[in-house]
């Protein structure tokens, strides 16, 4: 299975959508349904159980308000993780069996949806350091494999990395990236959990970009990235004043 290229636009592929809801389950992204009362709309907690591909619905743990809706009710769902947002229209399925005891189901079944809305929300800067410095970067791999790569750009949220080989097969479930180590410029290392996101292979050239979230990061490696973004940031503006002065 391929890594899910989770950039702005919509996802249709059923297996895609699939994928997409069993990473949003391991990985525990924020989940929550959306409702609408006049002009108010409000964001409401919920979590995503489960996913029962050959049934084609989702399971989401019990909510008042989901147990008062009827069969092919639509709702809207949202799940956010790092820098992206996924958004979601379905429609409540009440399984073969369960309608006497849909009303007191501790669990709810959706149709899975036909399309996904994806966003990168960009509220983090990004600093481009390909053109700059040359930051390596160490890929950990569920299985104890490591890959070295290097750093394309980088912010406080994820970062994208290059790897001069093809990584089709080694990441072709996303789930297989565990944590990444960047060797810092200013000899510190950054080491943290990372989440694969996105990827093209150039099989013709053999090179792989990748696009990882960072996850599960302490407070001291956020406050380190923190400081080398803003270092690089100045270096970039005092090299742009120079050349127009």
């Amino acid at each position: 299975m391929h890594a899910i290229n989770l950039t702005d636009g919509d996802i249709t592929h059923r297996k895609e959508v699939i994928q997409l809801l069993k990473m949003a389950i391991s990985q525990k992204w924020a989940f929550s349904y959306v409702r609408t009362q006049g002009k108010k709309v409000s964001s409401h907690a919920l979590e995503l159980v489960g996913v029962k591909a050959n049934e084609g619905v989702f399971t989401v743990g019990y909510e008042p308000n989901i147990s008062q809706m009827e069969t092919n009710d639509p709702l809207m769902f949202r799940a956010q993780s790092g820098g992206v947002s996924v958004i979601f229209q379905s429609v409540l399925n009440i399984m073969p069996g369960e309608d006497s005891l849909s009303k007191a189901s501790s669990l709810h079944h959706f149709d899975l949806p036909y399309k996904v809305a994806c966003t990168q929300l960009r509220k983090t800067v990004r600093v481009n350091l390909e053109a700059i410095t040359e930051v390596p970067v160490v890929l950990y791999l569920v299985s104890g494999a490591l890959i070295e790569g290097s750093v394309i750009d980088i912010s406080t949220s994820g970062a994208k990395f290059k790897v001069n080989q093809d990584l089709g097969q080694e990441l072709r479930d996303p789930q297989v990236l565990d944590a990444c180590k960047i060797s810092l410029p200013n000899d510190k290392t950054l080491q943290t959990g990372a989440h694969l996101i996105g990827m093209i292979n150039d099989a013709e050239s053999g090179t792989s970009y990748l696009r990882c979230q960072f996850v599960h990061m302490r407070t001291q490696d956020e406050e380190m990235l923190d400081g080398f973004i803003n270092g690089m940031l100045q270096q970039i503006e005092s090299f742009a004043a120079s050349s127009n002065s």
